[in-house]
């Protein structure tokens, strides 16, 4: 049962906007007209530090000069959905706007490089330019690649880090560090391209992109991001990001922030999931249609391969019914597929409401990936045991790591006496927080438009849910493909209502006509037949 935390009562003398966002902290006429309306990306380095501006300005400048003496320049990726976006968005600008020839890019194997810069690849860049001195520029990693940046000092290479992971206590000897946590990889990238000179309106879409795939609040700097991002991807998207939404096989009339976490971007971590990312990468530098449609349906088939993988792994790391349900999910096989783990992780945090940790073992190494859930910070539980990992790094959120197999047993004991002694039983109840209790003639059009002003939703401004009591049931019917969804028509003070709840058959409510239901819920527009409706997205009902 989950509990339902109701933060506010419907004042009728308030706009249902003007309420929601009070709820948030924003409640000044300025605070709502600069929410409603966030400043436009072009005016957002004036948000960063005098420290963050320096150090950009630096970037710049080891870049110019390397382009003056045609040195050649190596953008150095990562193989999710936040290092391939980024790496597109340096590449585009130095190949395609720049008109620079001597641009390359380096998107690290998940299997045979590891996460980040890595020595193995320092070494296979050097060799393939023939111990050329490079520049290369990190997105979405290298802020703790300490003896690595060493490593590239030494072979001559000048190193520019951009990067938005937790900063190590030792700082890595680069020639210039663009770092700032409150975004992503994507977002560096394009603050640095624009500080180049980058003309590229379409490129801001991948820096909403990676944004929400990469888990990120939505509010800030972010905020800005995502919803001029999104306005991009509605009117002139880059041509494989529409290919890709078309391939999918989703019935898309607008792209939200859903379309981004569940459509765009676990087709684009799809590749290196499984392959190499690459493929993602040469989907988004696609110039045409037939070319961008190749790389979509490759990703569209992977992804489905993923899917398929990522249940079958699932359904063996649950948790025995008979077993007594740990503080935190810990979970290590040899059969584990190491680009699946965090999928896995993170299904397990959400059914169990619980940290969660799955590693893939192979030979004497271990690969694990980590997921976490409110209030519960992982990074700092996973540091406290540090002298284990061969290198460990992450978010309050989410984590990965490599560990030496002989030393997984005594993780899994420290975790979990760990879990015990910090985890309250309190912290692991999942909890519904329910913005306004909504009378049920609240719920129209009108107020549907003012909800839908505050969009894009996503973390730190998630949508808003209502909770409405004692609808009448009229009727219960279960839809779907498989007839999962409940959807179930109601009735309250004469008019009538409609909410449809997604995976509910597995709830086993025993609902008959005339029963009196509390629902809580999100609205959601429905244009049919010329008409418009309000139907309600049901989360729970008691």
């Amino acid at each position: 049962m989950k509990k339902w935390n109701v933060v506010s009562e419907f004042d009728p003398k308030k706009e249902i906007d003007e309420q929601l966002l009070s709820i948030r902290g924003i409640s000044s006429a300025k605070q709502i007209k600069e929410f409603i309306n966030p400043k436009p990306v072009s005016q957002i380095t004036t948000e960063f530090s005098a420290d963050f501006t320096e150090t950009l300005e630096i970037a710049k400048d080891l870049i110019n000069k390397a382009v003056k003496s045609e040195q050649n320049i190596i953008i150095y990726g990562d193989y999710d959905a936040d290092g391939i976006c980024a790496t597109a968005i340096l590449f585009n600008y130095f190949k395609h706007e720049l008109n620079y020839e001597k641009i390359g890019y380096f998107i690290p194997n998940r299997f045979d490089n590891g996460y980040g810069l890595s020595k193995n690849a320092l070494e296979e860049l050097t060799n393939k330019y023939n111990g050329e001195k490079l520049l290369i520029i990190t997105v979405d990693s290298g802020i703790t690649a300490v003896e690595e940046v060493d490593l590239a000092k030494k072979l001559g290479h000048t190193v520019i880090i951009t990067d938005h992971h937790q900063k190590p206590v030792t700082m890595p000897n680069a020639d210039a560090v663009v770092w700032d946590d409150n975004v992503v990889g994507t977002t560096l990238a394009w603050i640095l391209a624009d500080a180049l000179g980058s003309k590229n309106t379409q490129s801001i879409s991948f820096a909403a992109i990676a944004t929400i795939t990469d888990l990120q609040k939505v509010i800030g700097v972010n905020r800005s991001f995502v919803k001029y991002g999104l306005e991009v991807l509605n009117t002139n998207p880059p041509v494989g990001i529409k290919k890709l939404i078309e391939v999918s096989g989703k019935n898309v009339s607008e792209i939200s922030t859903y379309e981004l976490g569940w459509v765009i971007g676990p087709r684009l971590n799809a590749s290196g999931r499984l392959e190499a990312a690459e493929l993602s990468l040469k989907l988004l530098l696609s110039q045409t249609d037939n070319e961008a449609e190749i790389y979509a349906r490759e990703l569209n088939e992977l992804n489905s391969q993923r899917q398929n993988k990522t249940i079958e792994m699932y359904e063996f790391a649950m948790v025995s019914e008979n077993e007594k349900l740990p503080k935190i999910i810990f979970s290590s096989d040899e059969n584990y597929h190491e680009g699946i783990i965090g999928l896995v992780a993170a299904r397990l945090a959400q059914k169990y409401h619980r940290p969660s940790i799955v590693i893939s073992t192979n030979g004497d190494m271990g690969k694990g990936s980590v997921r976490s859930i409110k209030n519960i910070n992982i990074i700092e539980m996973l540091r406290t045991c540090e002298e284990l990992f061969e290198s460990v790094g992450g978010h309050p959120m989410a984590a990965g790591f490599t560990i030496k197999q002989a030393n997984i047993e005594l993780l899994q004991s420290k975790m979990i006496e760990l879990a015990d002694k910090t985890i309250s039983d309190e912290d692991l109840i999942p909890e519904i927080n329910i913005d306004l209790k909504l009378p049920a003639q609240e719920i129209n059009l009108e107020n549907l438009k003012k909800v839908e002003n505050l969009k894009p939703f996503g973390l730190g401004n998630e949508e808003p849910i209502f909770l409405t009591e004692e609808f009448g049931i009229l009727d219960v019917s279960f839809v779907g493909k498989d007839k999962s969804h409940m959807l179930i028509k109601m009735r309250k003070d004469g008019n009538y209502y409609k909410g449809i709840f997604f995976n509910g058959i597995d709830r086993n409510f025993n609902l008959n006509f005339g029963d009196k239901i509390n629902v809580v819920y999100t609205l959601k527009r429905n244009d049919y037949n010329g008409n418009t409706y309000v139907d309600l997205i049901i989360k729970d009902l008691k």
